[in-house]
């Protein structure tokens, strides 16, 4: 009879472990990214509208007396803020603290101011069934947010589940903001990238020269019509700050192939990071729900202590293209002088120009 080769019992133990990795490998990895990633069966198929149940209030002129910067359509404002190491706003800086380079090349600041410019704001509320527990601790922080601002900002109020909702049309009466506020209902999913796509689009139609949105939101996105690379392409080609407020879930044990792909409250992190940081914009991620008071706190700070920078492109094309702007204080150490600013801007195209200008 034949005698049988027998293997170390390392080598057998090795050959086993292998081929159970092969066998439960597929199965681990289609777990985990079943687990990880968001269903969206219902992601809307039709471009979403802003939704309202309240009238239209007729929307005045622009061009208040005192903050009208002008119409050429070659200045480039870029407002701006600039914190020390500990989060501190630096103040009483003077234009020539400060360089400007379009797509590498230096710009010569012809505008500088640093005023309490009045904003057109949105509000945007999560209103999805996750919200249940923390809204009205959300909603005092909004009031509180709000009368630590400008007395001359207008305000409005989205609230989104899966759908998009005006729950107040610009307005600079706390006492409608309240009322707007005491009749929130949460419930369902989470379009949060179509309420800040149609929330910078409405702030457009203020009449402030500056522009912000505020959103607050305990999730990811899962029902919007529009797409994190759409919404970023709208948010590069506005002049609207975005400031995030995010309750994520905290990052769980992503077991032994968790390295290979990021968890769904990573790429909430990531996205909601990316778009505020084209506009100028912040993202905040609190521990804690009751930190939030000190958070919308400081984003009003913000609002009202940032410095307004303006130049004339040296790029007289007029092609659409998307220009990168860097900001620098000469000088300055980047590990203790953070200044942030919208990203970049899209040129107009010589028919836009045109049509500004008459």
């Amino acid at each position: 009879m034949p005698q049988r080769t027998r293997l170390p019992k390392r080598w057998a133990s090795a050959g086993m472990t292998a081929l159970l990795l092969l066998f439960f490998l597929p199965l681990i990895s289609n777990n985990y990214s079943q687990d990880e990633t968001p269903k969206n069966p219902d992601r809307r198929k039709t471009k979403p509208e802003l939704e309202s149940k309240i009238p239209q209030a007729p929307q005045p002129q622009s061009g208040e007396k005192g903050y009208t910067i002008g119409v050429n359509v070659d200045l480039v404002l870029m407002y701006t803020s600039v914190f020390d190491k500990n989060g501190r706003f630096i103040s009483g800086l003077k234009k020539d603290s400060f360089k400007v380079y379009e797509d590498g090349v230096e710009q010569k600041v012809s505008t500088f101011s640093q005023e309490d410019v009045p904003v057109s704001m949105g509000i945007l509320l999560d209103l999805s069934g996750s919200m249940r527990g923390k809204i009205e601790q959300v909603n005092k922080a909004a009031l509180a947010f709000i009368k630590a601002s400008n007395p001359q900002d207008q305000v409005f109020l989205i609230g989104f589940n899966d759908q998009v909702e005006l729950l107040q049309d610009f307005t600079s009466d706390i006492d409608e903001i309240t009322d707007a506020l005491d009749n929130t209902v949460v419930t369902g999913g989470t379009a949060l990238y179509d309420a800040i796509y149609l929330g910078v689009q409405k702030s457009h139609g203020g009449s402030k020269p500056k522009k912000a949105v505020v959103v607050i939101t305990d999730g990811e996105d899962r029902d919007s019509f529009y797409k994190l690379d759409e919404l970023i392409a709208k948010v590069q080609e506005s002049d609207v700050q975005v400031f995030c407020v995010g309750f994520l879930n905290p990052v769980g044990d992503k077991g032994l192939f968790g390295h290979w792909s990021k968890s769904v409250p990573e790429k909430a992190h990531e996205a909601l990071q990316k778009i505020a940081e084209e506009t100028g914009g912040k993202a905040f991620f609190p521990d804690k729900l009751t930190d939030i008071n000190t958070v919308v706190a400081e984003i009003a700070s913000e609002l009202r202590s940032q410095y307004s920078i303006g130049y004339f492109s040296s790029n007289s094309a007029r092609d659409g293209s998307f220009r990168r702007v860097k900001i620098e204080i000469p000088g300055s150490n980047s590990s203790t002088t953070h200044v942030r600013y919208r990203r970049g801007y899209y040129a107009p195209k010589a028919a836009q120009a045109q049509a500004k200008q008459n």
